[in-house]
């Protein structure tokens, strides 16, 4: 097991936040891990690479992931709340 396997998630996340502040952003497109920089600021992109290779690509991907899970859950028991309380509004009239 390598020291990114157990990369706790919180490390990970501060890494990602450092890397939106640099305007360096992490997506899953197509199945795959993308970074994109949106006007970067160059002079944090020296310590946003060296984390990206002390983390490793296959962490950041799976907590990626993770949380795209997270979000796409959330979203859907929030629309199940909606629903259900629109359906409940609908019968009390």
């Amino acid at each position: 097991m390598s020291p990114n396997d157990t990369m706790p998630d919180a490390h990970v996340a501060e890494f990602l936040d450092l890397a939106r502040s640099a305007n360096i952003f992490f997506d899953i497109v197509n199945d795959r891990l993308h970074m994109r920089a949106v006007n970067p600021n160059w002079a944090m992109w020296k310590p946003c690479r060296h984390l990206l290779d002390e983390i490793g690509q296959a962490r950041i991907e799976a907590y990626v992931r993770a949380q795209a899970r997270s979000q796409r859950t959330l979203a859907r028991c929030a629309a199940l709340s909606a629903e259900r309380l629109h359906l409940a509004a609908q019968a009390m009239r």
